[in-house]
């Protein structure tokens, strides 16, 4: 591997938690992304993690459908997912490349690859990234000069109780805070950006036109689910590894599931669950970006 970013180095040891319990693109969303190139030879999906975005996109294409990431543990269940799937591809070529994604444009040459590609997206990871310098990197060399870019993200997500009691819905609230409160000090990444739908990026510079959706989801969740996603949250396992020596250290990820299955369980007690098998709800802001040039 090239380069291991400190900053995402926790993503190199969770590839099949993160296949597991992040969670998934409204399929509309993904459904615009399919229809968005105007032609449809070459795909890469930047950042692709497990393949999320990746495999829902990619059998629309005929020439090249690549991969890049920094993390091989992600880039190896992506591999796997793509064994299974490639005999029923119409695409001629697969590629999965490793290395820092900021540096694209060379990571393609490293790889022999000189093709351009019809569209790029980039899931729940352009805050990640210096953002204006990977637009012009994209548009200058990587893109097509009718290319499509597309991004899928959301903020931070939140937690709550599949119940209209509130006191206990309450108590969940509350119990989410003080667990974020405690992680977020680990944040390796400026948020503003991506809790405004990246609306300081000035896309317009280097597209035509832009389009945005966003739709707002309550995903009903298992206590495992819950704790499954927070559990692949980077700042999280920095937490973990900055204090899980500190005397008297408690887990603040097993404090917060102990509070949830308290409140689960007096919630089920009263009747007050909606769902008894999917006691609490995601709560997560969707946001789509396209941006292409009419030319």
């Amino acid at each position: 591997m090239q380069g291991i970013n400190p900053e995402t180095e926790i993503y190199h040891k969770k590839g099949d938690e993160y296949e597991t319990f992040r969670p998934v693109y409204p399929p509309e969303f993904t459904e615009k992304i399919r229809k968005a190139p105007k032609t449809f030879d070459n795909y890469l999906d930047l950042a692709i993690g497990t393949g999320q975005v990746f495999f829902q996109i990619q059998d629309c294409f005929i020439g090249l459908v690549a991969g890049a990431d920094i993390s091989d543990s992600m880039l190896d269940v992506a591999k796997r997912k793509a064994e299974t799937l490639k005999s029923d591809s119409q695409a001629k070529e697969f590629a999965f490349i490793s290395g820092n994604c900021q540096k694209i444009d060379e990571l393609l040459k490293q790889q022999n690859i000189v093709k351009q590609f019809d569209l790029v997206t980039i899931g729940e990871a352009f805050h990640w990234f210096e953002m204006e310098n990977l637009l012009k990197t994209l548009t200058n060399s990587v893109l097509k000069k009718n290319g499509t870019l597309a991004i899928l993200s959301y903020p931070t997500p939140t937690v709550e109780l599949n119940s209209e009691n509130k006191e206990l819905q309450d108590k969940v609230v509350q119990a989410y805070k003080d667990f974020f409160n405690a992680v977020s000090v680990y944040q390796k990444f400026n948020s503003s950006s991506l809790d405004i739908g990246y609306a300081d990026i000035p896309f317009e510079k280097y597209f035509t036109t832009i389009e945005k959706d966003t739709k707002l989801e309550k995903v009903p969740s298992s206590l495992k689910g819950i704790t499954g996603h927070l559990g692949t949250w980077s700042m999280y396992n920095t937490y973990v590894e900055k204090h899980s020596k500190d005397e008297g250290y408690k887990d603040p990820l097993q404090v917060f599931e102990g509070v949830l299955e308290s409140v689960r369980a007096e919630a089920e007690k009263n009747g007050d669950l909606i769902d008894t098998s999917k006691s609490f709800l995601t709560v997560l802001s969707y946001q789509l970006i396209v941006a292409y040039n009419s030319i």
